[in-house]
């Protein structure tokens, strides 16, 4: 950072913080009239939550990341005692909020609006997945509110602890609906699987689409890296991938001199990344283990944690407002433009305009078809690539079982005891089974991603056409010169509202490589399930394995040398008969084929979907537009009049925001 990060003073004087608070509030106030003027409804609830924040000053930390990554251990670290309930299983099922108080206890706020007070060692029963009956409970929780007297959470500051994405649906919409309310986010990842394909499509469209100032990353589960050395590796790759694929990807896709690339910059920055042991401070602090807790290295992080809360929280409290000033402003903008302009055409110029605009839509739809059909046949390409590994996984699989067999070593004496030593050898050959289809759903997914990426590529082209089409019709009905000089009266300071007004879809094909993205993510997630089958066979090959060896009857016909190599050829005819039985209770072929069409149809529906939207957006404007002329009707002198003051004060306020918002950037040196 550029400033010098021993000092202890904000960033921001006080005096400056407050009195920019403050206008904030006022334009914010401003652009809210407006929208509401002009019926923009997703302004208006965007502003109102930011309202909301600013009138509570609270500052909330949300920690996020996939389940069964350390979330609530993390914060038990962070509080010094196991306060938040946390298990080895995905455990957390609703929003458990930390907040400050002086004395100890939960408040649980249910979905119908109740309320109940309960001691912070029952929070387990009514916010986990633990039991069958507290998972039933915390289905109808909204909130849980535990109060203790945490020094982070002084001057309204608020840990919130989430679920576990990945983990299912619910938890995960759970996860996401808090996140317009936060202000900073801590994504916790684990060091045996940094930054996964979920983990990246959450952070990039999730984490820096909201209105949160920052994302600081921390990596647990460091005391489990083997070697000297592996920690600050990881440490590093992560860093580096997260400038890879977030900061480098979006400078590639907006250029660094974006206002799309600007946002990235404001919440990544130079990636903040800790590497820790949150198990391991815990301990230490039940403890009071002083090198336990070096060792943890968890006191890095809670120095960093605690210069960000007293340094930076002013600039990100102020960025968060910024942010949707600069949003809600180019909506307002956008929207006087589309109302205003196709008025004032001659009614002949605008019927023919209308007419010429209607079929390059419908031309637009008819190629939208020729791109779905393209789509399915990709699809049906990597199906036919992937046939071939699929047919020879049940040969593979057998080949892995005798292969660990004849190379494991055993002694007479281990015959002895059938039971024990087939259940040994069946956990051997399980996993080697499981690393087996494992590759195999590593292949698989390789081809889906290849597909996808392939298809994605090539639908820029339409994802250009639809803007260039769309842009031109736009251009048909607005008063380009009048445009212009607005713009140039406004001394820059307004975005051009010229282009997109009708829907702004300049990120369309942004749309299309996210659902590429989220088409490979859920290929990764459940693909190597249900490929995989052999995860679940070390139950399913002990049990039907085991009752071949039991009696004795092995021991009593050879001996020594010999009584070895036959269990082993026995166990071998018992496995080879186990993985046939399985492969035909277990089909996994259409299972395959149902996951690639899951991957391409989630790309096909974005497509529909997105185009779709952005065309019947254009289309019954144009429609609306063209009642209206046939109506003969036309702006007013005073509806004009308030058209303009009000573009004017909404360029003046998106002006100002954009500069103080360059301002955070460089004073903050991301």
């Amino acid at each position: 950072m550029k400033a010098d990060t021993n000092q202890n003073t904000p960033l921001i004087s006080l005096t400056d913080y407050n009195k920019l608070a403050n206008n904030l509030v006022l334009d914010l106030k401003r652009l809210r009239s407006f929208s509401e003027k002009l019926n923009i409804q997703q302004s208006l609830t965007a502003i109102d939550d930011v309202l909301e924040k600013i009138e509570n000053k609270t500052f909330w930390v949300a920690v996020v990341g996939e389940f069964k990554r350390g979330k609530s251990t993390f914060i038990n670290a962070l509080l010094g005692q196991e306060i938040l309930p946390s298990d080895i299983e995905p455990c957390s099922a609703t929003i458990n909020r930390v907040t400050y108080s002086l004395n100890s206890y939960v408040e649980v706020e249910f979905k119908d609006g109740r309320k109940e007070r309960v001691e912070i060692d029952k929070l387990s029963e009514y916010v986990t997945k633990l039991t069958p009956e507290a998972e039933a409970t915390a289905a109808n929780v909204k909130e849980a509110v535990v109060y203790y007297p945490a020094p982070y959470c002084r001057n309204n500051v608020d840990i919130i602890d989430t679920p576990g994405l990945n983990d299912d649906p619910s938890m995960t919409g759970v996860t996401l609906s808090v996140l317009p309310k936060v202000d900073a986010a801590i994504l916790v990842i684990m060091a045996q699987s940094p930054v996964s394909e979920v983990e990246r499509d959450f952070l990039e469209n999730k984490l820096l689409t909201n209105d949160l100032g920052r994302v600081i990353f921390v990596v647990t589960g460091i005391d489990r890296c083997n070697r000297p050395g592996d920690a600050d590796k990881v440490i590093a790759s992560v860093r580096k991938r997260i400038k890879e694929y977030v900061l480098e990807r979006a400078a590639q896709q907006w250029g660094e001199d974006s206002a799309e690339y600007e946002v990235y910059l404001k919440k990544i920055g130079e990636p903040k990344v800790f590497g820790l042991s949150a198990y391991q401070a815990l301990e230490a602090k039940d403890n009071n283990d002083d090198e336990l807790l070096a060792k943890s290295r968890f006191q890095e992080f809670e120095k960093a944690l605690e210069q960000f809360l007293a340094r930076e929280r002013g600039a990100i409290e102020l960025q968060v407002p910024l942010n949707r000033v600069i949003a809600s402003a180019g909506e307002i903008l956008s929207t006087i433009n589309i109302q205003e302009n196709a008025l004032k055409m001659k009614l002949e110029d605008f019927e023919k305009t209308y007419e010429t605009s209607i079929q390059e839509i419908s031309e637009l739809r008819r190629r939208k078809k020729e791109e779905m059909q393209l789509i399915d046949r990709a699809a049906e390409n990597v199906r036919y690539n992937v046939r071939p590994l699929l047919n020879k996984l049940e040969e593979e699989l057998k080949q892995t079982a005798i292969q660990v067999i004849d190379s494991t070593t055993i002694t007479a004496k281990e015959v002895s005891n059938k039971k024990a030593l087939t259940e040994k050898l069946g956990r051997k050959v399980s996993n080697s089974l499981q690393n087996t289809g494992q590759k195999l759903a590593d292949k698989i997914q390789t081809e889906i991603q290849k597909g996808l990426a392939e298809e994605i590529d090539r639908l820029q082209d339409f994802a250009n056409s639809v803007v260039t089409v769309l842009n031109r019709i736009e251009m048909q009905f607005v008063d380009v010169e009048a445009d212009a000089k607005r713009k140039r009266s406004a001394g820059g300071e307004a975005v051009a509202a010229a282009l997109a007004v009708f829907t702004g879809f300049g990120g369309i094909w942004a749309g299309f490589r996210i659902a590429g993205v989220k088409g490979t993510a859920f290929a990764a997630g459940i693909l190597a399930a249900s490929i995989g089958l052999p995860i679940t066979w070390p139950a399913l090959v002990t049990i039907g394995v085991v009752s071949i060896f039991t009696g004795g009857w092995l021991t009593r016909l050879v001996f020594g040398g010999e009584q070895v190599e036959a269990f082993k050829e026995n166990y071998k005819a018992a496995i080879l008969q186990e993985i046939e039985k399985q492969m035909k209770l277990n089909p996994i072929n259409q299972k395959v084929e149902d996951h690639i069409s899951a991957s391409f149809d989630h790309l096909k529906q974005t497509l529909s979907q997105e185009v779709e939207a952005l065309l019947d957006n254009t289309q019954n404007t144009l429609t609306e537009l063209n009642q209206k002329r046939q109506r003969n009707e036309a702006l007013t002198e005073a509806e004009q009049k308030e058209l303009d003051e009000m573009r004017a004060e909404t360029e003046r306020i998106l002006g100002s925001a954009q500069r103080r918002s360059q301002e955070l950037v460089e004073i903050m040196s991301v």
